[in-house]
């Protein structure tokens, strides 16, 4: 609908309202003829007569009375859009659009989500593999949480640094210990997710640059099932996510004795209109991930 059918629609609902096309004129702040004019063009366009003339007042014909509760609804959206745009251009966020992988929805981003107040946006989670992360945020999500370095071009920021564990029942061998070594890691009983999941490429790389190779006793699409097969005593594994069924998390340290890990980033593209608030959500998701895995803060600085 053009702006003239909807300044028609103005004029036709203020003088079916006002009783008078001066009363109607008076409360659109317009001069008389221009509101005569309008509605005019308005009978014109829709082949319709809308009003009775009688002297100086007007009356709904049966065709007027039928499009004045229509005519009142669409001049009621178009307030709607106009208030709607006036909170985007104030850059607020009635939703917001998350992508991440299966174990960053569960483990940090849900729990995240339940501290939220309800004046917050409203959320939707998407999950998809950590390949699909960039392609979905550039397709339409407000925010990626990755456990990849973005590219160039996104605005990011770190969220934390989280350990890569090796969980093993509680009557295993190593549930006293506080940490596992990757030269014991490679001759144990290793239960690893695909390498679809980070968590894999992660410990492959460690074992790559430490010069060692690994033969799995099994290879598994489910961070659950894997966890579920140590706890009944099948062996080791390798994974980000929170342990379950009473398994013992243990921190893997390298040939250098550093701790492998993952590096959990917040992207968002640079210009969106609730910048500011993807960057507040940012920040929140980074202390509450911190707070909860006890882990310390990093600089917002992508190198």
């Amino acid at each position: 609908m053009s702006a003239v059918d909807l300044r028609g629609l103005e004029c036709f609902v203020a003088v079916a309202t006002a009783g008078t096309v001066t009363a109607g004129a008076e409360a659109l702040g317009i001069g008389q003829p221009a509101v005569t004019r309008q509605i005019q063009q308005l009978e014109r366009r829709l082949r319709l007569s809308l009003f009775h003339r009688e002297g100086g007042r007007v009356r709904l014909t049966a065709a007027g009375r039928e499009l004045l509760g229509p005519a009142r609804l669409a001049l009621g959206r178009v307030d709607d859009v106009a208030t709607t745009a006036r909170a985007l251009a104030a850059g607020r966020l009635q939703e917001v659009r998350i992508v991440a992988t299966g174990t960053t929805s569960d483990d940090v981003l849900a729990p995240w989500i339940a501290t939220w107040g309800p004046d917050a946006p409203q959320p939707s989670v998407e999950e998809t593999g950590v390949d699909e992360l960039v392609d979905a945020l550039r397709a339409g999500a407000d925010l990626a949480v990755m456990p990849t370095a973005p590219p160039a071009g996104l605005a990011v920021r770190r969220v934390a640094e989280l350990p890569v564990w090796a969980c093993v029942a509680p009557e295993h061998p190593w549930a006293g210990r506080g940490v596992v070594d990757l030269a014991d890691l490679s001759v144990a009983d290793l239960l690893l997710l695909s390498r679809s999941f980070h968590a894999r490429r992660r410990l492959d790389a460690a074992l790559d640059a430490a010069g060692l190779a690994v033969e799995p006793h099994a290879v598994l699409n489910s961070p659950v099932v894997a966890q579920a097969l140590a706890a009944s005593g099948r062996g080791v594994c390798v994974l980000t996510d929170d342990p379950r069924f009473g398994l013992v998390p243990l921190p893997i340290r390298d040939v250098d004795g550093r701790p492998v890990q993952i590096r959990l980033h917040v992207a968002w593209e640079p210009g969106h209109h609730a910048e500011g608030t993807l960057a507040r959500l940012a920040t929140e998701l980074a202390q509450f991930t911190r707070a909860r895995y006890r882990v310390p803060a990093l600089p917002d600085e992508v190198p």
